[in-house]
């Protein structure tokens, strides 16, 4: 139950914060949450991983569905893949960074509060 909350908390803070902050708001709201919810060791990477890379990879299907595609084809064509294959990059992308967040926050609780 505590995966699912943090799964959702960092989903919806991320969001939230992602209006104002760069991109590394989503590390931080990863954190926050990782360190108030607490969900443990490897739950709080995977509800991070998950969360980032939901939230990342919708964000930018959002983006290349709004331009028919013509940015992310082009950049993919940079990197020898398709513009669906740089959707799936930036959610892997935004999956780890939330997910090393999540567990950073999950070990400063424990190093604070022993």
């Amino acid at each position: 139950m505590r995966m699912f909350l943090s799964f959702i908390a960092t989903l919806a803070l991320a969001a939230l914060l992602g209006l104002w902050l760069p991109f590394w708001s989503l590390a931080l709201s990863a954190a926050i949450v990782g360190y108030v919810v607490r969900p443990g060791g490897w739950s709080s990477f995977l509800a991070g991983l998950l969360a980032g890379a939901l939230l990342w990879g919708g964000l930018a299907y959002w983006a290349d569905s709004a331009n028919a595609g013509i940015l992310s084809s082009r950049v993919g064509a940079l990197f020898n893949t398709s513009g669906m294959g740089m959707v799936g990059i930036t959610a892997a992308v935004g999956g780890v960074l939330a997910g090393l967040g999540a567990a950073l926050g999950d070990r400063l609780r424990i190093t604070v509060r022993p």
